[in-house]
């Protein structure tokens, strides 16, 4: 048998919202019964005082009592002396003992209380009501009695009906929940299968959207958003899969091959062939290195950043840079300081340089300053530049516009990737702005508050 933690929101529902209506029936049928106890007990106070005045009338200027009273149409009746003893009765109290102990005031004269255990009627109460009379004999007290009416009113036919209707009642909330959830509910019941057949290799599906604005709708929303992400997550994973395994192939195939020729020919040339596999080799090394740099990014396994001087990082990397084909000028401005990891921006200046020197034609300019709180990082060079079609294409993993596949043909195209996915994992940015001539590109990283 399930626990109560292993039912469902449609069954956990109906039975909160059947509980919620036996305690409001619960509540209404005590407040009916009340009323109409109430309203029972004070008709027959009216008749039990009606009887009494009755008799009252009739004593009134006896100066002897008769023993037996006449029947009044009520169930017990007694007159009692100021002495407490009973000197007359309606034929079913005769020889009983006294009915009611309980002494009205002289003022208003009359008094009424429920009375049980009567000597006469065991394991019963009665609605007794009590009047001072006056006679020339002396002061008497006049007693009538009826039992007292049950508290859910009648013989019982009035509870059965409530009762009956308060199962009723309770019968049709219990299925209406449950009927209106399972309605409720239906578009989830949609979604998850839908979702549960969504798979690697359907990334395309959506989850139908359910035509009323509610919180299922928006669940509905969040979730093919979710997939729209999930797939492209997988296509470029795809892509990038297919991409390294291209490039790691054909260095791979060309060290086996020169191995294969080199084994074949006898007069080979080992350190020319040593060599060449060499240069292979460092394709491959900084392939890899790449790869696992953009697989640290999409993991997000940063290092705590610490505040670094953007100027100071700019200027060592150019420092410790060889000197190029061109020179480097530069304009840094000092106290421009953004939290960072030092390894991974020096990184990012190092690829920015890189494609700078390869496409740069007389120079290459870096500049450092700070723009609406933020440090900004110019790397500019004077060369063919890159057309506005492609400016974002270049940032994207293994893309390799033509120039630079003939400046450079054993490049991987994860330079610019790398940069971008370090720039944003800083919380900052990297593009390609406008220029006259050549490419320029902007960093901007927050600055250290």
């Amino acid at each position: 048998m399930k626990s109560p933690r292993q039912w469902s929101v449609r069954l956990r529902l109906t039975i909160w919202a059947t509980a919620a209506a036996a305690v409001a029936c619960a509540v209404t049928m005590g407040f009916v019964f009340d009323s109409n106890h109430k309203s029972m007990l004070s008709e027959q106070l009216s008749e039990v005082y009606a009887a009494d005045l009755r008799v009252l009338h009739q004593l009134t200027g006896t100066s002897v009592v008769p023993p037996v009273l006449p029947d009044e149409g009520l169930t017990a009746m007694q007159v009692v002396d100021a002495g407490g003893r009973v000197v007359s009765a309606n034929p079913r109290m005769i020889g009983q003992p006294r009915m009611a102990f309980l002494v009205p005031p002289r003022r208003p004269g009359a008094m009424d209380q429920v009375v049980c255990d009567v000597p006469s009627f065991p394991r019963q109460c009665l609605t007794v009501a009590a009047m001072w009379i006056t006679t020339p004999g002396g002061a008497l007290i006049v007693y009538g009695g009826e039992p007292a009416p049950p508290w859910h009113g009648g013989d019982g036919a009035f509870a059965a009906v409530l009762i009956a209707g308060a199962l009723i009642w309770l019968i049709l909330v219990a299925v209406g929940t449950d009927f209106l959830v399972g309605r409720a509910l239906r578009p989830v019941v949609d979604i998850t299968s839908e979702l549960s057949e969504i798979t690697e290799k359907h990334p395309g599906r959506r989850v139908p959207i359910p035509p009323h604005y509610d919180e299922i709708r928006y669940l509905a929303i969040t979730a093919n958003r979710t997939l729209r992400l999930l797939e492209g997550a997988i296509e470029r994973e795809r892509r990038f899969t297919s991409d390294v395994s291209h490039d790691l192939r054909s260095p791979i195939t060309g060290a086996r091959l020169r191995l294969e020729e080199a084994l074949t020919d006898p007069e080979v040339d080992w350190p020319t062939t040593a060599r060449e596999l060499l240069n292979d080799l460092e394709r491959q090394q900084v392939l890899a290195e790449d790869i696992l740099t953009l697989a640290r990014m999409d993991n997000d396994r940063l290092p705590p950043h610490a505040p670094a001087d953007l100027g100071r990082l700019a200027r060592h990397e150019i420092e410790r840079r060889p000197h190029g084909r061109v020179p480097i000028e530069t304009d840094l401005e000092p106290d421009v300081i953004v939290p960072c990891d030092r390894l991974l921006i020096s990184r990012l200046l190092a690829n920015l340089l890189d494609n700078a020197q390869r496409h740069a034609a007389t120079r290459i300019t870096v500049t450092v300053g700070t723009e609406d709180g933020t440090g900004v990082l110019v790397v500019a060079d004077d060369g063919a530049g890159i057309a506005p079609e492609y400016r974002e294409l270049v940032f994207e993993r293994f893309a390799r516009l033509a120039e630079s596949r003939h400046l450079d043909p054993s490049g991987t195209g994860l330079g610019l990737a790398i940069c971008r996915e370090i720039a944003e994992a800083h919380r900052g940015s990297l593009t390609i702005g406008d220029s006259d001539r050549g490419t320029r590109m902007i960093l901007r990283l927050p600055l250290q508050d």
